[in-house]
């Protein structure tokens, strides 16, 4: 392979976000009684998921500032109960991105391929449009830390992903070719049409098989084919 740098995605590719984010609501959920308004936690979350990927999309598509996403998600959330306090979907949210950032969930083979490519001699990245305030947390807790060079965060860039200035301003800050690089992730419009635009080979993780007409590069349904591919 004529791969030496790898820019991998955080949430969803490597640390396991939707079970530490179950883990995390499900906790906040009991500590703020908010089985007085919904039917159970299912209920919840059932309302709370489209409005949080909805508020995520228009957030890195530079349309809304990221506290319309951090607190919005929740009261929007909250609104459909009919439960009208801005004051707790506050609080509720920054007891979300302080807990969430603490679980240490990764996702399978994850360790196990890096502890590959760091024997493979690879430069290891994280390129990631989460607040930074949480993401060196999640990384330090759940031990991902030492595997990699450097973390790219879309807030300290100036763009998300998938703009093309992001994958650029990563690129160039390691010294990297574009034919020596490599993107893994598990968003289609953020990594891979991303990487795409840019020029750069990328690897579509796909872990639930979703149907798709994306044109990739590769694409795999679980972390450990990238051990011996690589």
């Amino acid at each position: 392979m004529p791969y030496k740098h790898l820019f991998f995605d955080l949430d969803h590719t490597l640390w396991d976000f939707h079970t530490n984010q179950i883990a995390t609501l499900k906790d906040l959920f009991k500590k703020y009684k908010l089985s007085k308004h919904f039917r159970d936690f299912d209920a919840f979350f059932e309302i709370y998921m489209p409005i949080n990927l909805n508020l995520w999309h228009e957030y890195q598509q530079g349309k809304i500032p990221k506290k319309d996403v951090k607190v919005g998600r929740f009261y929007q959330t909250f609104l459909k109960a009919g439960y009208d306090d801005m004051i707790t979907a506050i609080a509720f949210a920054d007891d979300f991105v302080n807990n969430n950032s603490l679980q240490t969930n990764v996702i399978p083979n994850a360790f196990e391929l890096l502890d590959y490519l760091k024997q493979k001699k690879y430069h290891l990245y994280i390129i990631t449009n989460g607040f930074k305030e949480a993401q060196h947390t999640k990384m330090e807790r759940s031990g991902l830390t030492p595997y990699f060079e450097k973390t790219f965060i879309s807030e300290d860039i100036g763009v998300s992903k998938p703009h093309q200035k992001f994958f650029e301003h990563a690129v160039k800050t390691v010294n990297a070719k574009k034919s020596e690089s490599l993107v893994i992730g598990d968003s289609l419009e953020n990594d891979i049409k991303g990487a795409r635009e840019f020029g750069v080979d990328h690897v579509f993780f796909n872990p639930m098989e979703t149907p798709h007409n994306e044109k990739v590069f590769k694409e795999i349904k679980a972390l450990k084919e990238l051990i011996g591919w690589l």
